[in-house]
């Protein structure tokens, strides 16, 4: 599993109001698309800092970065009224090429993931993880469907949502009951199973498990 970085470049002048049960207590976590081709998350929050009365959010993805524009600790004004109190919101950049919407989506939902593992909150489709269009479905004060027809366009699902994001979540829960020793060992396991296969997807499979525990707990790449 990838790890990625936060860049923090918080829009000045944005109200600072807690969600319902406080400071800090966000219950999950609303997945947006802008609905703009060929944009950028640094276009993104160029654009919101002149516009945050209208609108805006936690975070925007695109293939390069996580950028976050919005305190964690504090309501974004991105699905209406009562998921605004209830939910973080994270935009994802949208673009036509293949190869880009795989690395931005892929920081998407990591960033889904980890917000969510930060709080504890599981992975629950319809209540700790939720489109937009689940918002618009439930409380009826907002009409957006996003990211649904983005996704489909490169061949992804909702339910492909929440099953990358809850994959990422469960690895996040192994990581963090391993100390660095203990992980090395689980990667010296890995590559003796790398090694004693021939079989091409049990390899991948060990080599993405022992990169990911690599990257979360430090253990530098041979």
């Amino acid at each position: 599993m990838n790890q990625y970085t936060i860049n923090v470049n918080l829009i000045p002048g944005l109200p600072k109001n807690p969600y319902r049960n406080g400071v800090g207590q966000y219950e999950g976590v609303v997945m947006h698309a802008t609905a703009v081709y060929n944009d950028t998350a640094n276009g993104e929050r160029n654009y919101e800092t002149n516009h945050w009365q209208d609108a805006f959010v936690h975070a925007f993805v695109d293939d390069t970065q996580i950028l976050q524009t919005a305190d964690f600790n504090y309501i974004a004004w991105h699905a209406a009224y009562t998921a605004n109190q209830r939910f973080l919101g994270f935009e994802l950049t949208q673009t036509a090429d293949s190869v880009k919407f795989a690395a931005a989506y892929d920081r998407w939902i990591w960033l889904a993931a980890r917000k969510l593992f930060d709080l504890k909150l599981g992975v629950v489709d319809g209540v700790t993880i939720l489109s937009h269009k689940q918002v618009s479905d439930l409380w009826k004060e907002t009409d957006h469907t996003d990211p649904i027809e983005y996704l489909a366009s490169h061949g992804k699902s909702w339910t492909d949502v929440v099953s990358d994001v809850t994959a990422k979540y469960k690895l996040m829960e192994v990581v963090a009951m391993l100390d660095k020793d203990a992980a090395q060992k689980v990667v010296n396991i890995l590559g003796a199973v790398y090694n004693a296969t021939n079989d091409p997807k049990v390899q991948e499979a060990a080599h993405f498990a022992a990169d990911a525990l690599r990257g979360a707990t430090g253990i530098p790449k041979q």
